[in-house]
């Protein structure tokens, strides 16, 4: 088995090697691949790697390339290392902030019904109402709007909540009241407002907006949503 594992090291090793500099070269079009994919291509090629140093320490002392064998595994492993633990990050942001489609899908969502309690919101002085949300053990403010199909994130606020605005894709116009801007969508997996919890929200982050939406996404899940002397009244 020893022996039948030494001779394999070397294949090991172009192998472990073609698929790093493939990964490598390709990197620009890797965000088109899922992340499993991506983290289950890192692990094979560590897996190489290792194999062949395994393979060159099996090998007889003075066995031609050796030494070489076993040292380009080691470099090239410390390589592909860190390819794990960004693919594994990778996958875990888009379990979290999994891209929700573009606006008119999000009437497809599936939430929770709130929990009892009613929830009333006095009227500011700029005559709106204001709510605080938790998401991803963030506190966010919003605005409520019903004139808005969904939640909506400003960029300050979706950064707080740990959404990395540098990878999304601004490809949906939208209109909001400071006129026309572009937007990316993501699912909300857990949304929670004053012990209401709300599971898969679609939502947008806005860009150039300073002020994040909580619109008819979340608000329809009430049962009713009143204004009584200057308070706005949801009821569960």
């Amino acid at each position: 088995m020893a022996q039948w594992i030494a001779r394999l090291a070397r294949p090991a090793l172009f192998l472990g090697v073609a698929l790093l500099v493939l990964r490598l070269l390709a990197w620009p079009v890797q965000d088109a691949v899922a992340p499993p994919v991506r983290l289950a291509l890192a692990v094979l090629i560590v897996a190489c790697l290792l194999f062949a140093l395994i393979g060159a320490g099996l090998a007889p002392p003075g066995a031609r390339h050796r030494n070489l064998v076993a040292w380009l595994s080691v470099g090239l492993a410390f390589l592909a290392i860190p390819l794990i633990d960004r693919d594994y990050d990778d996958w875990q942001y888009r379990r979290i902030w999994g891209d929700a489609g573009p606006p008119e899908r999000v009437a497809d969502a599936v939430g929770r019904a709130p929990a009892d309690g009613e929830i009333v919101l006095d009227r500011h002085a700029d005559g709106h109402y204001y709510m605080d949300a938790v998401i991803n053990g963030a506190s966010v403010n919003f605005l409520v709007d019903t004139g808005a199909s969904v939640v909506a994130l400003s960029l300050e606020d979706a950064r707080q909540v740990g959404i990395r605005v540098e990878a999304l894709d601004f490809v949906h116009p939208v209109s909001t009241a400071a006129g026309q801007t572009m937007a990316a969508g993501v699912m909300v997996r857990r949304l929670e407002i004053a012990g209401h919890a709300f599971e898969n929200t679609p939502a947008l982050v806005l860009r150039g907006s300073r002020q994040s939406l909580m619109g008819m996404s979340v608000l329809e899940r009430f049962s009713a949503l009143e204004i009584r002397e200057d308070r706005l009244i949801l009821e569960p």
